[in-house]
């Protein structure tokens, strides 16, 4: 009894978290809305697809069966493979879109509020009410709360930065084991299956602590190198399946890149300047781990330190005070590709911030000065969280309103009006069929193949050649096991199924085995010359030996570490009940 007390005691703040949830979620289940944003149709296409594959146990890892309008498309085995099967088990069991996000949106909460737990944990705070209130600021930070408003899988890569950050921490704090191979391992390879941006952030946050500690630490130096390096080798075992996908989708393929932005009005760079557009939150935290340093620099650890410093580095970098992204961006294709948009590094300057406001409530302050500084930090704390709880409460409320916020979603037929707005509603509230997920697309050409090299995505030419054709029922769809069907009325002439054509696809066309053309212009769809009267393409997807083996390699691993998991957590259970007793 005693134990569960202590246990309530600690996290009392995940009841806080819960009670925020639903004050923020009131106006979507008021309205029962599911709130599309500019990211939803895109992700919605692809958990739907893993949905469907394990409700029906028609498992296509490579190519995606029932998601984009049955068009094959090579999506979630490059992007989060193992969180979209996870996802698509949850939209299983909730039944129905609307159901899936509000489910999703307070499991995010949680999970963001022990994840921050933990670094704090391994970042050795231990003043109670410190912990907790910046946990439950985290789970409503802007980092997180993108998931809400815009589907965005930035943000879960967000929720997980903070297991990151205390393994990084752990590095420099703990001298005699400063690296659980196990656990670091993997913690990175969750984040390389969630989402690739945040992945490369983390390897850099790492290699930032990783040195600290070798400096610091003479005595474990090979310790750490060691499990360090079983830690790259476990997280490479366990992410062979997004590497096997890269090698299918890059190996004999042009590939459309995902959409560029125009870094010249700044769009996709964060102003230390624009305090009056919402974003003054970011110049809060660069004040407050500012502040911190400077009157508690003596008090602070180590660790503290170098993620007080790191965060004020990344808030910075995320300008263009210091780098000059334009350029960057337009010369370099790298970084365009993988960090996208310098904001992105936010979100990690924001967990690193938090990070070290926390670590002020464990100063006893003698000098009154220091003392108000601390309690001033505090008490703005408070205010912060108040003021983000009621923002997000607001823009839970227009989005409920807005429903569609992408302007590149096709709706056939007829426009934006209430009744369009209402229908929607309708269908996203329906048991799991294709309808809902075909009656309104986005036209993202991402990870589509070309005819030919480009630099950025094409999404008329993906409207035109796999949207349109598919809505106006020119083509009809069907999926069977590990293959999709087309079937449509010819005149002897050549047809473009509105179809992915990737390198290892393969065809059979009424009943006959054939390697079609390449369809003029930029998206590559099959070019076949049909029958007059009906004709029947099969698309099916034979990946290369080697990308099977990766594939298998890396669910061995899972089910491994899964069960060496449960053993530990089986232990545990059984040496506290001796203890009870």
């Amino acid at each position: 009894m005693v134990a569960l007390n202590k246990k309530i005691k600690t996290h009392w703040y995940l009841i806080i978290i819960l009670v925020i949830g639903i004050f923020i979620t009131i106006p979507q289940i008021h309205h029962h809305i599911t709130i599309i944003g500019a990211d939803g149709l895109f992700h919605f296409n692809r958990i739907y697809d893993t949905a469907m594959q394990i409700k029906n146990h028609n498992f296509s890892y490579f190519i995606q069966l029932y998601g984009f309008s049955n068009s094959g498309r090579m999506v979630t085995s490059v992007y989060s493979p193992l969180i979209t099967y996870i996802f698509g088990g949850i939209l299983l069991i909730c039944g129905s879109f609307y159901k899936f996000e509000i489910v999703t949106r307070f499991l995010f909460f949680i999970l963001s509020g022990l994840s921050m737990n933990y670094a704090l944990k391994m970042g050795k705070v231990k003043n109670q009410f410190m912990i907790q209130l910046v946990c439950i600021m985290y789970a409503f930070s802007p980092a997180v709360i993108r998931w809400d408003a815009a589907q965005n899988f930035t943000s879960i890569g967000a929720m997980l930065i903070p297991l990151v950050v205390g393994c990084g921490m752990r590095m420099v704090n703990n001298k005699d084991e400063p690296i659980n191979w196990v656990q670091l391992g993997t913690i990175m390879a969750v984040v390389v299956q969630t989402h690739l941006a945040t992945a490369i952030q983390s390897v850099f946050l790492l290699v930032i602590y990783a040195i600290i500690a070798l400096i610091i630490n003479r005595a474990s130096r090979k310790k750490l190198l060691k499990n360090g390096i079983y830690a790259v080798l476990l997280c490479i075992s366990l992410s062979l399946n997004v590497v096997a996908g890269m090698f299918e989708l890059y190996n004999g393929n042009y590939i459309v890149p995902i959409v560029k932005f125009d870094f010249v009005d700044g769009k996709g760079i964060y102003n230390i300047l624009q305090i009056f557009s919402g974003k003054w939150v970011n110049l809060f935290f660069i004040l407050a781990v500012s502040s911190t340093l400077l009157f508690f620099f003596k008090k602070i650890s180590l660790a503290m330190k170098v993620t007080g410093f790191l965060s004020l580095t990344l808030f910075l970098c995320s300008t263009t005070i210091i780098i000059d992204w334009p350029t960057i961006m337009h010369d370099s294709a790298v970084f365009s590709s993988l960090l996208q948009f310098p904001a992105r590094l936010v979100g990690p300057a924001t967990v690193l911030a938090l990070i070290t406001v926390a670590s002020i409530g464990d100063f006893e302050c003698t000098n009154f000065f220091i003392k108000q500084i601390r309690n001033g930090l505090i008490l703005v704390l408070l205010l912060f969280l108040v003021v983000n709880m009621r923002s997000n409460f607001r823009y839970n409320r227009s989005a409920s309103h807005n429903v569609l916020v992408s302007k590149s979603t096709t709706i056939p037929y007829i426009g934006r009006d209430p009744k369009t707005l209402k229908h929607i509603t309708y269908l996203m509230k329906q048991p799991l069929n294709e309808q809902d997920i075909n009656y309104i697309t986005k036209s993202t050409s991402d990870y589509m193949p070309a005819n030919h090299s480009i630099d950025n995505s094409v999404y008329w030419d993906y409207n035109n050649k796999i949207i349109q054709p598919t809505k106006n029922k020119n083509y009809k769809k069907e999926v069977a096991q590990h293959k999709i069907i087309v079937t449509w009325k010819g005149n002897g002439t050549y047809d473009n199924p509105p179809v992915a054509y990737y390198k290892n696809n393969h065809f059979k066309l009424n009943g006959l085995p054939v390697i079609p053309r390449s369809s003029g212009g930029i998206i590559k769809v099959p070019k076949v010359k049909g029958k007059i009267g009906k004709n029947v393409m099969e698309v099916t997807y034979t990946p290369k030996k080697v990308s099977v083996m990766m594939l298998w390699i890396a669910m061995l691993s899972w089910i491994s570490i899964v069960f060496y998991a449960f053993i530990r957590l089986f232990r545990q259970v059984k040496r506290s009940f001796l203890f009870s007793n």
